[in-house]
């Protein structure tokens, strides 16, 4: 076995990204999703925690951008991880979301959302793709803007030369923002995998800035 290769497969070992998908769409951090996402840019400083074998027990440390737009939302964003026994490693990642119901009438926001996320070990690149749908439940909240949500998913992993893998995941948490635009984020993520079933869960604050020439600023 080579340097390169031996690298690659304890850092993979690790994370249980072979054994197992990959932890999320920006490796160390949960899947987020924001149905009742409202127009304008989002900031968002991410911390990330693997809570169990499988998950490698890393940390990660990010940020996030969402431009929102009246029925959909761009998101790109990137990081560091480092797993209990491993180099810490650059992660990036970004995705698509579109409403499919939304209105002040309804009691609750769907979105369906695709992402792509990769990380690279040594000379080695893996991706992953969650695809799926998230359900936020609107909270009757006077003075902030509450958001609990979850989302299945479908998560799709491919190491670079390697054999892709299906499996599916779940991730749910709740998104609070205050009228001044700053807000905080909690998340919870799993994945069912034949190596395991990795758990993360992740934190942050936020910042919007509402645009109102792109659309109406109401949720």
């Amino acid at each position: 076995m080579t340097a390169k290769h031996a690298r690659l497969s304890a850092m993979v070992g690790v994370l249980g990204l072979f054994a197992s998908p990959a932890l999320a769409q920006m490796f160390g951090n949960p899947v987020y999703f924001s149905p009742k996402q409202g127009v304008g840019l989002t900031i968002a400083g991410d911390y990330g925690r693997g809570l169990n074998d499988e998950s490698g027990k890393g940390n990660y440390f990010g940020g996030r951008a969402t431009l929102g737009l009246p029925m959909f939302a761009i998101t790109v964003g990137g990081g560091s991880v480092k797993p209990e026994f491993g180099t810490s490693e650059m992660t990036f990642g970004a995705d698509v979301a579109v409403t499919v119901v939304k209105g002040p009438m309804v009691p609750v926001t769907v979105s369906l959302q695709a992402g792509v996320g990769s990380i690279e070990v040594g000379t080695t690149r893996l991706m992953t793709i969650p695809v799926g749908a998230a359900l936020a439940f609107n909270v009757n909240s006077p003075g902030a803007s509450v958001e609990p949500w979850v989302a299945p998913r479908l998560h799709i992993t491919k190491p670079e030369g390697g054999d892709t893998e299906m499996d599916i995941g779940a991730s749910g948490g709740v998104n609070v923002g205050l009228p001044s635009g700053l807000g905080f984020h909690l998340a919870a993520d799993w994945i069912n995998a034949d190596g395991g079933a990795p758990i993360t869960i992740g934190a942050g604050v936020h910042y919007t800035i509402k645009i109102p020439s792109l659309g109406p600023v109401g949720m």
